[in-house]
This record gives C-alpha cells, sequence and structure tokens, in this order.
C-alpha cells in the first residue's frame, strides 16, 4: 500500500495530499534554492568586499542547510513509496516526471557537494552560520576552479530541470485540470 492511499481526500480537488513530510521537505527545499540563487546571482554582482564575503559565507551555509534538507527528503523516500503519478497517466508522462524528479534530487545532493569541495580547495575558512567547518582539503586553486564551474554548470542544468518541474505542474493544473498539482500544496 502506497503512502498516499493512507491519506483522505482532499475536499478541495478529490487528489490526496501527499504527506505532511515530504510536503515540507519539498517547499523547504524550493525556498532554499531561491535563497541561494539570489545569494549567488548578488555576490557575483557585488564582487570582493566585505558585503560579498558575508554573501558567500550565507550561500555556503544555505547550501549546507538544502544538502542536509535534500539528504533527509531522500532518506524519507528510501522508506516510503509514493505513486509519482497517477495510473492513468500516460507511460511517457509518468517516464518523465520520473526522471525529472530523480535528476533534480542528483543535482540537489551534487551542487552542494560541488560548491563545498571547490571552497574547500581553495583555501579559504568555510563557515556555517559563523561556524568554521574542519578544513579536510589541501589547497589546490586549479582544482578549485574546476569545481566550482561545475558546481556553476550543475546550478544552471537544475534551473532547466525546475522550470520543466513546474512546467508538468502547471500543465497538470491548467491543461489537464486533474488536481494533480494538490497533492504538494503546503496548506
Amino acid at each position: 500500500m502506497s503512502v498516499m492511499s493512507k491519506h483522505p481526500l482532499s475536499q478541495r480537488d478529490g487528489v490526496p495530499p501527499l504527506p505532511k513530510t515530504i510536503r515540507v521537505l519539498h517547499w523547504a527545499t524550493a525556498g532554499l534554492l531561491v535563497v541561494l540563487f539570489a545569494l549567488a546571482w548578488s555576490f557575483e554582482g557585488i564582487g570582493p568586499s566585505d558585503l560579498g564575503v558575508t554573501l558567500v559565507d550565507l550561500h555556503r551555509s544555505f547550501g549546507l542547510l538544502l544538502f542536509l534538507v535534500v539528504v533527509a527528503r531522500l532518506a524519507w523516500r528510501a522508506t516510503h513509496r509514493i505513486d509519482p503519478m497517477p495510473e492513468a497517466s500516460p507511460r511517457w508522462e509518468r517516464f518523465l516526471a520520473s526522471a525529472v524528479q530523480s535528476a533534480l534530487l542528483l543535482c540537489l545532493v551534487a551542487m552542494p557537494i560541488l560548491g563545498w569541495v571547490a571552497s574547500a580547495l581553495s583555501g579559504e575558512t568555510i563557515r556555517a552560520f559563523g561556524f568554521p567547518l574542519p578544513d579536510l582539503l589541501a589547497m589546490n586553486e586549479d582544482r578549485s576552479d574546476g569545481f566550482f564551474e561545475l558546481h556553476e554548470a550543475v546550478a544552471w542544468v537544475l534551473i532547466v530541470l525546475v522550470a520543466l518541474h513546474v512546467a508538468g505542474a502547471l500543465r497538470h493544473h491548467f491543461v489537464k485540470r486533474d488536481g494533480l498539482i494538490g497533492r504538494m500544496r503546503i496548506w
């Protein structure tokens, strides 16, 4: 039996919401991504300065928090079965939704790791919410630059995947009108 079948039907759209834990983790992930991208674009525009250093430290802190939220999501999903889409959906649509969600999760794990490795190799002290993290990697600027490039490339892939994910949700809401978007509502 899936987790979805344990929840009463929504009065609003007839589609059972996913369990609250996964909905909170989903929206925490989305909120953290907005904060992380805003911080990244901010410090890129500001350049070297005290404010820039503060923004980078905040970006690293929220990146660590994102990593922990995604690990919690993966742990929850490993112990709970969720039907990704109704069986009535075409096979191609279920496959595409699953592929996009899997790629999103892969990027959400890879991006913070790549950012941490790039920062650690840069020789800078990495701080998480003001607390210094241990230096585990020897400084190597060439490798650091390469990992920062990978970190940025994964960020662009993530933007495309989020756009596909949102487009799929909006398609269900406005075109198919099947109430599927209601499964992930926050309330």
